[in-house]
Formats: structure tokens, C-alpha cells, sequence
């Protein structure tokens, strides 16, 4: 049943790729945020888990499709953008050689992670600064945000049978808590709470910063996001939404500042308010209270020691262990359910440790690059609020990366869209390029 269900989510990706159509996008990000649901179901149905179900790799094969398309359009790319796109490659090609040594086939899924939101970012660089488009998938993300935030309220409080043998199956009881209602943490559609409260997170900060970006449910669709996100019990998510709204007024001449100071008071006082009526509240309030003495966490201790642990790990072994060595493509070569990284929860070392001394510098580099371009259209006087949003978020990401490699997930969808669309505005210093269609 897995292979039915799998290419009877591929085939509309296919028709949309022949198009040519940038509605590929809006499709794949359905796609990424559901397919684990999907999957969990199918399996539940089946009688059995699968770690290897080809239907989490849906998003994947979809995102090969994007690849092809930027690759078709390469040669139209001006140099600054093909110069971030190489040096990308170059990390990747890499912690592909180490991976395939190390890792075997492993590594071929790993690089498939990552390829994902390049693709995706190579499409946004396709734009060429039209904003219509980077506006309705910015609106499409933030749509699935809304979507599986309800499924999260929906799962809280039924623990739904399928999602029941999913956490069994993987050995998560404890972790989420008690398949009980209101006494599990909420992972909604995702693979864990944690890439559930990363995706959230940034769907949710650009509907916060900028009316634009809101659908049609408005205010209403960022209380729902932050009432899930708060049911993860993933305090990075709250660092991250603070911090980018509190740096987007800062770097953009103070647009919009007295509306989010007002929002994030607001949100303070409505959210306490809400907490106390919100079942499992004591679990919650102790867990926001945290952020006070965040120093003396066990979490963040934790954190410090595998800092201090992963440096020295790095400076033994400097090429890394290459592409393959964490997550689903861990499970190519372990045949378990689980295949974490050594220093999987700090996100720096992660790629690192992937990329090694000589291809990590090529990735840090990479994104330095496109935060050079944003500060050079600004120089020509190209201020828009898209580039703004990206260098908010380009701050936050960073500060992210310290909790966990969010680039190859969920999270990333938001980031690489707006990192690509800031490589490429219209000005006299780009070269003609033609554009995914905006419809099919």
C-alpha cells in the first residue's frame, strides 16, 4: 500500500513539473507537511510500522523535481548567484564522498535532505523579485501552519489510534508523555515535536511582522499556531518568534514597531490568561517559567556539554563523518526506527560533523554570501520587506542552529524562500532569466 499511496502523491507533482508551473511549490509544501501523517495512517491501517515507507519520502522525489528545474534554468542565474550555489555544492559534494565511504547508501538520502531546501531556494532565486508569487507561498505555508495546528488540538485531546501506534512503534512513550488526553506533547503531522515547533515557529513569523503575509483568518490563524506551539513544550520555538519580531522593526528603520511591541504584550498577557484555562496548564506554566533561569536547565547543560563534547570530536576526526550518519538516512544502514546524531542536538556541529573542516566552511560561506547580496541591493537602495524579513530571519536562524539542524527540515521551507528571493531583485546587476510560471 505504501508505493500506491507514494505514487499517488507524486503523480500531480509530475504534471506540474511538465508545466513548469510554480504552483510545484505550493504542492510540495502540502506535501512535506502532511506526508508523515499520511504515513502513520497507512501504516496503522496496514498493521505495521515501516521504517522505510516510501511515503516519507515523498517530499524528497518532489523536491528532485524542483532540482531539475533549477538546473534547467542554471546557465540564466547571474554569477552571484551561481557563485552561493557552488559553494553549496561543494560542501555537499564533499559529505557526499566521506558519506558514501562511511555511510553507503545512507548518505545518497542524506544529500536528498539537503538538496530539498536548496531547490527551493533556487526556485524563489527564479522569481527575479516578483513579489506575487514569494506572497502566495508565503501564504500556502502559513495555511498548512493553520492546517496542522488544528490537527495538534484535534490530537491533544483524542490521541487519535494511528498517531497511538506510531509512538509505540518508535519507542516514544515517555518522551511525549502518556498516550492519554492533554497529557502528551502535540507532534501534530511531523516526525516529533521538535520539527513540529521549528516549522511552526517560522510559518508563523512572517504573519506576525507584516499584514501581507496573514490569510484570511488573520489574527485568528497566528493565535492557533502559537496555542499549538506552546503545546510542544519546545521553548526554542518562543526564543525564535521573539527574536525575529523584535529584530524585524530593528532592520527595517523601525517599520511596524509600535504594532509588535503592542503584539508581543498583547500575546504575554492573553497567553498567561489562556494557560491558566488550557488543560495540562501546570505542565506548560513550569515549562515557560524555565526561560527565566534558562542557565540552570538540564536541557541547556546539556547543550554545553555536547558544545564542549562535539569540538572535541571534530578536532579527532576533521573530515566528518560525512552525509548519512543522522536521522531517516541513518535508518538505511541501522534497520531501526531511530538513527540520531552523536551531537545531534546542536545544529553547528551537526553540519560540521557532516561536512567536515573542509566542506562546512563552503556552507557557512554559502550563506554569507546571500547576506552580502541583501546588503549590496540595499546599497542600490532596494530596502523591500521581503529582504528585511530575511535578514531577521537569517539572525534567528542562527541563534536556531544552536538547538538543532533545522535547515534539513520542515523549518526550513519559510527561510529558503525568502533566502532566494533576496539573491535576485530586479536591478540593473541581474541578467534575464525566465521564470517559473505562476500558474499551471
Amino acid at each position: 500500500m505504501d508505493w500506491i499511496v507514494a505514487i499517488l502523491i507524486i503523480a500531480p507533482a509530475i504534471a506540474l513539473y511538465v508545466q513548469k508551473s510554480s504552483w510545484l511549490i505550493d504542492y510540495l509544501i502540502w506535501v512535506t507537511v502532511l506526508n508523515r501523517g499520511i504515513r502513520r495512517y497507512v501504516d496503522w491501517l496496514s498493521g505495521s510500522f515501516n521504517a522505510f515507507s516510501t511515503i516519507s519520502l515523498t517530499p524528497l522525489v518532489i523536491s528532485g523535481l524542483l532540482f531539475l528545474l533549477v538546473f534547467q534554468n542554471f546557465k540564466t542565474f547571474p554569477p552571484h548567484v551561481r557563485r552561493i550555489f557552488l559553494f553549496f555544492s561543494i560542501a555537499l559534494g564533499i559529505g557526499l564522498a566521506v558519506g558514501l565511504v562511511r555511510n553507503q547508501l545512507a548518505a545518497v538520502y542524506a544529500l536528498a535532505e539537503y538538496i530539498a531546501p536548496l531547490s527551493v531556494m533556487g526556485c524563489a532565486a527564479m522569481l527575479k523579485g516578483n513579489e506575487r508569487i514569494l506572497d502566495r507561498w508565503v501564504k500556502t505555508v502559513g495555511w498548512a501552519a493553520v492546517v496542522v495546528s488544528l490537527y495538534g488540538w484535534y490530537q491533544y485531546y483524542t490521541i487519535p489510534e494511528w498517531d497511538a501506534f506510531w509512538v509505540r512503534a518508535v519507542g516514544f512513550e515517555g518522551y511525549l508523555g502518556k498516550l492519554e488526553s492533554t497529557k502528551m506533547t502535540v507532534f501534530s503531522t511531523m516526525s516529533e515535536r521538535g520539527v513540529l515547533a521549528g516549522f511552526l515557529a517560522f510559518a508563523v513569523i512572517p504573519m506576525m511582522v507584516s499584514k501581507r503575509w496573514r490569510n484570511s483568518l488573520g489574527w485568528l490563524s497566528v493565535a492557533i499556531i502559537l496555542s499549538v506551539i506552546l503545546l510542544t513544550f519546545v521553548r526554542t520555538a518562543i526564543i525564535t518568534i521573539a527574536m525575529a519580531a523584535i529584530l524585524f522593526p530593528v532592520l527595517n528603520r523601525g517599520k511596524n514597531t509600535l504594532q509588535i511591541i503592542a503584539l508581543l504584550c498583547a500575546a504575554a498577557l492573553i497567553g498567561n490568561f489562556a494557560i491558566a484555562r488550557m488543560p495540562g496548564s501546570e505542565q506548560i506554566s513550569a515549562r515557560l517559567q524555565t526561560l527565566g533561569s534558562i542557565s540552570k536547565d538540564g536541557s541547556f547543560q546539556g547543550r554545553i556539554s555536547i558544545a564542549g563534547s562535539g569540538l572535541v570530536s571534530i578536532l579527532q576526526n576533521p573530515l566528518g563523518t560525512g552525509l548519512g550518519s543522522t536521522g531517516l538516512a541513518g535508518r538505511v544502514n541501522t534497520g531501526t526506527a531511530e538513527a540520531g546524531a552523536a551531537i545531534g542536538d546542536n545544529g553547528y556541529f551537526e553540519i560540521i560533523y557532516s561536512f567536515g573542516l573542509l566542506g562546512a566552511p563552503f556552507f557557512f560561506a554559502a550563506l554569507a554570501l546571500i547576506w552580502k547580496q541583501v546588503a549590496t541591493y540595499e546599497r542600490l537602495g532596494i530596502r523591500s520587506e521581503s529582504l528585511m524579513l530575511f535578514k531577521a530571519l537569517f539572525f534567528t536562524g542562527a541563534i536556531a542552529l544552536i538547538a538543532g539542524n533545522w535547515f534539513s527540515g520542515p523549518g526550513s521551507l519559510i527561510f529558503c524562500l525568502f533566502a532566494g528571493f533576496a539573491m535576485r531583485q530586479k536591478s540593473p546587476v541581474n541578467s534575464p532569466v525566465r521564470p517559473v510560471r505562476a500558474s499551471a
